[in-house]
């Protein structure tokens, strides 16, 4: 059962990390939320499936804010403490720095456990994510045209439109297909109408008064056919898993592709640490959870808003690392496990240091006195 002290840290603890979580959450989807809305204003989605989106995109985000959260929280509380002369007033009651670390362990346990949950979640929403895709695009296929702009939402196809009067309507269509190498098209058409077929899983484009033009790759065949309407089909299925084929990947198949290259496939050895990452990031939370106390007494000394500054400090060190076991990885000069340690490598014997550093000078024999229990 939890003590006085115990509960009262936690619950100081709790307020500033959930504040945490919900802040840095919201700036990172924001975003996200406003592409979410133009598929609603602009292509019609219906919101029920915007909503299931939002929600399978979550964990995904928190994997990355719950630690930054937690860190901020921690260094916040006990710069607060500091600052206010709490931590004094418990050394002088005879409360040692590592009795005050008890809660904080408990809470980086509860944390960690969590942010590897989210890790789970983040990658068995991969599949739910992409069957929604699907459906979406099975729904109204207008979502992956814009008008004025080279659209390469289909695989292997470039599509311009010049406007889009309604959802399904479609006027001056440029295509390039590339899905036969040998022998590229190109397709103009002044207009042209989007057909969704749910059953079959493809989309038609049913194109009017235009022309096709046919090449070899060698230069030497050619052929121009002019129609009055033309049935293209996009299989939807095989275009979605071209596109997202690496990112549904799992542990097991990520290694068949790394074992096949002989270690040469820098797509996949970079799949392998993401995927170490996703699962990294619940030690990470413990790490900066613990790392936070210390940093939080120290700027307290200094000045409330020394914790901020602080805790943004770490976290940007930590990404910067991130970014270096990345660039590690591509030049395969580390393996994907270390790679993705790597930032939680440098940070375990930072957080000793500086434990040992703030214990040394909080012990409570400093000021005659034993330590008690409360």
């Amino acid at each position: 059962m939890f003590q006085r002290l115990d509960r009262y840290i936690l619950k100081e603890l709790l307020g500033p990390f959930l504040l945490g979580i919900l802040i840095l959450t919201s700036i990172m989807i924001m975003q996200q939320i406003l592409r979410l809305m133009e598929l609603v204003l602009d292509k019609g989605v219906d919101l029920l499936s915007i909503a299931e989106l939002f929600l399978r995109l979550l964990p995904a985000f928190f994997v990355i804010t719950i630690p930054m959260a937690v860190l901020m929280s921690t260094v916040t509380t006990f710069n607060r403490l500091s600052a206010d002369n709490e931590i004094i007033a418990f050394y002088a009651g005879g409360i040692g720095f590592f009795r005050l670390l008890r809660p904080v362990v408990i809470f980086s346990f509860l944390v960690g456990l969590l942010t590897l949950a989210m890790g789970f979640n983040a990658g068995q929403s991969k599949g739910a994510i992409k069957y929604l895709a699907e459906e979406m695009l099975l729904k109204r296929a207008s979502i992956g045209l814009e008008a004025r702009q080279f659209n390469g939402t289909f695989s292997d196809m470039t599509i311009y439109v010049d406007a889009m009067p309604t959802y399904n309507d479609l006027e001056g269509i440029f295509i390039y297909d590339q899905r036969d190498r040998k022998q590229p098209t190109v397709i103009v058409a002044k207009k042209g109408v989007i057909v969704n077929d749910e059953k079959s899983k493809t989309i038609s484009l049913q194109l009017l008064d235009g022309s096709l033009q046919q090449g070899g790759m060698d230069g030497e065949r050619y052929q121009r056919i002019v129609f009055a309407q033309y049935d293209l089909k996009i299989d939807l299925g095989t275009l979605l898993e071209k596109q997202s084929g690496n990112a549904a990947l799992g542990y097991a198949e990520i290694q068949r592709r790394i074992a096949d290259s002989k270690g040469e496939d820098v797509d996949a050895l970079r799949l392998l640490a993401d995927y170490y990452k996703r699962f990294l990031f619940s030690l990470a939370a413990f790490v900066f959870c613990i790392l936070g106390m210390p940093l939080g007494v120290l700027s307290g000394r200094i000045a409330r808003m020394g914790g901020v500054v602080a805790g943004v400090a770490v976290i940007l060190l930590y990404y910067m690392l991130m970014v270096l076991g990345d660039y590690l990885v591509s030049a395969r000069i580390l393996p994907p496990n270390a790679a993705a340690a790597l930032p939680i490598l440098v940070f375990i014997p930072i957080c000793f240091s500086l434990l040992i550093k703030v214990s040394n000078k909080a012990s409570p024999t400093f000021f005659g006195m034993r330590s008690r229990r409360i």
